[in-house]
């Protein structure tokens, strides 16, 4: 809950940054030729900043995201791994597993201690086990939908302003009677051209870092279904003798 209130607060902080920022850009080229950014949103119109807006807010998510599974060593299961191996081989392998910062280390540990305690039926610590991983795994996954988002609309609304250029562009010609400005025509085209490079621009970092960080979440998920799987596999052989 803190760092969805976190997330939405950097990415409110962001926009409000970004929209403040844009007079001054424009004033210091407005005495010079006009520069790449000034003709992008100038021929871009609105669909360039809802582009520019999107990236914005996705940028502090995806900072505080990576950030986040950096401090949890979700890239680093090693240790949880060999704590594992540890706990097959018959030792003591929860107290190892609570002091490490992986986040499928404490479930795992907890599921060790029960599983060993026999507080619970199997069919109950079973059940207990499926509602945290669950949790778990919503907990990493949260606000990764809104990476994916941006990376499959910002590439629309550029094709969308490519459109409504390309509109422009032919309206003009043909209003403009007698044959076509093949000079014309063609600037026009690659003015409305600029809208669906900016949306592939934006869209392909964002679409890397939510595949980046939906497969950290699978192998999290990967690992706690196998663990569980043989502690309880364990319990329940245990019991039955």
């Amino acid at each position: 809950m803190l760092l969805s209130r976190y997330f939405l607060k950097s990415a409110g902080l962001a926009a409000v940054i970004f929209c403040a920022s844009i007079p001054a850009a424009f004033a210091q080229e407005a005495t010079a030729e006009p520069g790449f950014w000034t003709l992008l949103f100038d021929k871009g119109g609105v669909v360039t900043w809802v582009i520019a807006l999107l990236s914005a807010i996705g940028l502090p998510i995806a900072g505080v995201k990576l950030y986040q599974f950096y401090r949890m060593d979700i890239w680093r299961p090693k240790q949880v791994t060999e704590a594992l191996s540890v706990y097959r081989n018959g030792e003591a392998a929860a107290p190892t597993l609570s002091a490490l910062t992986h986040p499928a280390a404490a479930l795992l540990a907890f599921a060790i201690s029960q599983a060993q305690s026999g507080a619970m039926t199997p069919a109950l610590l079973r059940e207990e086990l499926s509602r945290r991983a669950q949790y778990l795994l919503r907990h990493l996954s949260r606000n990764i939908w809104v990476l994916e988002l941006i990376a499959a609309s910002a590439p629309l609304f550029g094709l969308l302003g490519t459109v409504l250029g390309m509109i422009v562009a032919f309206q003009g010609v043909g209003q403009g009677g007698g044959g076509a400005d093949t000079a014309i025509l063609a600037s026009g085209i690659w003015e409305a051209l600029l809208t669906t490079a900016f949306g592939l621009a934006v869209a392909l970092p964002f679409s890397m870092l939510s595949a980046i960080l939906n497969n950290a979440v699978d192998d999290v998920r990967d690992l706690v279904e196998d663990a569980l799987s043989d502690i309880l596999v364990r319990s329940e052989s245990a019991n039955q003798q």
